[in-house]
């Protein structure tokens, strides 16, 4: 299927939104700037069907302690006046979520060794040590090859790995070595600030257009506020959210290398509550809940509060040029 564009942003709050991203991305306390619905933080992060810009902090100060900080960095706050449309300051500190060499996994059943192949399961390259989630099959788009897609810092996660690089399915974590190599690194969007890498198959084993525990994908969508949405995840299983805010911006971190990812979608608890992601997860899909159409690539998330982070299916799609 096609990569339809994201076209649920007015073009006011887009505006907005990079004046908001010119005047606080580069705060150290900014963890995320997007737009989406209005979050209470102080009333049990209740979601309110407000549209603003929101600039999300790290640490977010009350009372005295926030004079004290527009006293002494009053360029640094987050004014409606300034931005140019509603604003909303809500608090997460968020993560990248690949699950790292040195800490205990919570389960070992999504790292087994799986033929056919399908989202949801531990991948890595032959380096990384750790783990990271096989996100699904793509199709590239001029030579029809199959695919797996994941993010950058699961299939590649260095400058300094080479083209071709072998991928293990399971991820080193879960005792991948070189007989469970099942793809070679292709390319990556990293030069258009997508946190994502495809893999084409080496032939080993199968791969199925699956996700682990939720069944077949039935394409592509765009992202939109409101959308409720389930993922396979290595680290955290089934889980289900709802999408807050779209077309976000964040600054991360590659090895020393600054990247401001872009089109980001952020997903919270739906009113049920429950789990959102948690780590290992990095690089599963989001998928619409009802459709079953891929809209989302995760990659960082938040414990306290419950958030994920992804990046919206159809630029990642168009920035590796492959198809679901």
């Amino acid at each position: 299927m096609g990569s339809p564009s994201n076209t649920s942003i007015p073009q006011a709050a887009q505006r907005a939104l990079d004046r908001a991203a010119m005047l606080h991305l580069r705060d150290p306390n900014v963890s995320l700037i997007d737009v989406g619905f209005r979050i209470r933080d102080r009333q049990g992060y209740r979601i309110e069907e407000e549209l603003c810009v929101r600039v999300h902090l790290r640490w977010k100060p009350y009372g005295e302690a926030f004079g004290a900080f527009a006293a002494r960095y009053p360029e640094r706050v987050v004014r409606p006046e300034r931005v140019g449309f509603a604003v909303d300051v809500p608090q997460a500190d968020y993560s990248i979520q690949w699950w790292p060499w040195y800490r205990p996994a919570p389960s070992r059943r999504r790292g087994g060794v799986f033929s056919p192949l399908r989202g949801g399961i531990s991948v890595s390259n032959a380096w990384k040590p750790g783990y990271g989630t096989l996100g699904g099959k793509v199709i590239d788009r001029e030579t029809e090859a199959e695919m797996i897609l994941s993010n950058w810092h699961v299939l590649v996660g260095s400058w300094y790995v080479p083209p071709d690089a072998p991928i293990y399915q399971p991820g080193r974590w879960h005792g991948g070595r070189r007989e469970h190599t099942v793809a070679r690194l292709t390319r990556d969007g990293m030069e258009r600030y997508i946190d994502a890498a495809v893999a084409r198959l080496t032939g080993a084993r199968p791969l199925t257009n699956d996700q682990l525990g939720l069944g077949p994908v039935t394409g592509a969508g765009a992202p939109r506020v409101g959308m409720r949405v389930t993922k396979s995840g290595c680290g955290s299983g089934v889980t289900t959210g709802m999408i807050t805010g779209l077309e976000g911006r964040r600054v991360e971190h590659y090895h020393g290398v600054r990247r401001v990812i872009r089109h980001t979608v952020h997903i919270a608890r739906t009113p049920a509550g429950g789990e959102v992601s948690r780590r290992g997860d990095s690089g599963s899909w989001w998928l619409e809940e009802e459709t079953r159409r891929a809209v989302g690539l995760h990659f960082v998330g938040s414990d306290v509060p419950e958030y994920g982070v992804a990046i919206a299916m159809p630029q990642v799609l168009d920035a590796l040029n492959v198809r679901i």
